[in-house]
């Protein structure tokens, strides 16, 4: 399984605090059969700088390669906060998703508006890159993803759901019916520590292949891992 959207970098954000925090996760991670985790630290460009944020996570990758045992392979990336221009800010190329086109994007949890709707519409056609909407299922139950939902999808928008979603009783049924009709594109742990967010891709995973099959899951992951490599 892909990880794609993860806070298992040690004191970068509010995810892990430390070294010894992100070796239990990435343990508990590889127990669960994740094989590749982005490491998607937050970003918020009205209170950082693309430099100073690229320093603490350079740093942070190289704390965690110190580490010794058989963890899953880590590919840098980020959780970019949405802001205005972001599209012609020249700076979002810095927060691809390893060597990909994948930009992960985090809304806003206010009301959308339309101004918000076509800069992740027209970011494709400015940057090249392909904006993944961050924890979709976050959204849903206060309207602003459905209600734009099928103009995203039309314009090449991608979307990233939770396992959480798949596990409690007033979301499971929306992200199974999402997943099924093809508006799920990623699984993501948006994972914190080990305690009150902690990974739990496995159970949504079983979920998953009880309800939908499991050859859902596989495309699930094929998709992942061929978007994660195509530049």
């Amino acid at each position: 399984m892909i990880d794609l959207h993860s806070h298992v970098l040690p004191g970068v954000d509010d995810g892990s605090r430390d070294l010894q925090m992100t070796r239990q996760m990435l343990e508990e991670m590889a127990r669960q059969g994740i094989e590749t985790v982005v490491a998607t630290p937050h970003f918020y460009a009205l209170s950082d700088t693309p430099e100073a944020f690229l320093q603490r996570r350079a740093a942070a990758l190289e704390q965690v390669a110190s580490l010794q045992g058989d963890f899953p392979e880590i590919l840098p990336g980020a959780e970019v906060a949405y802001f205005d221009s972001m599209s012609r800010s020249g700076v979002l190329d810095q927060f691809r998703l390893g060597n990909s086109s994948l930009v992960l994007i985090e809304m806003p949890f206010c009301q959308w508006t339309k101004r918000m709707i076509r800069e992740m519409s027209e970011m494709r056609l400015l940057t090249g890159l392909t904006p993944v909407l961050a924890h979709v299922d976050r959204y849903c139950r206060k309207g602003q993803f459905l209600s734009f939902q099928e103009q995203l999808q039309e314009s090449g928008v991608l979307f990233q759901c939770n396992a959480g979603a798949f596990l409690k009783f007033f979301s499971r049924r929306w992200a199974l019916q999402q997943l099924k009709a093809g508006s799920i594109h990623f699984l993501g742990s948006d994972a914190h520590n080990l305690t009150t967010r902690p990974p739990k891709l496995q159970e949504a995973a079983q979920i998953i292949q009880k309800k939908l099959g499991a050859e859902t899951l596989d495309s699930l992951t094929a998709f992942a891992a061929a978007r994660l490599h195509d530049k």
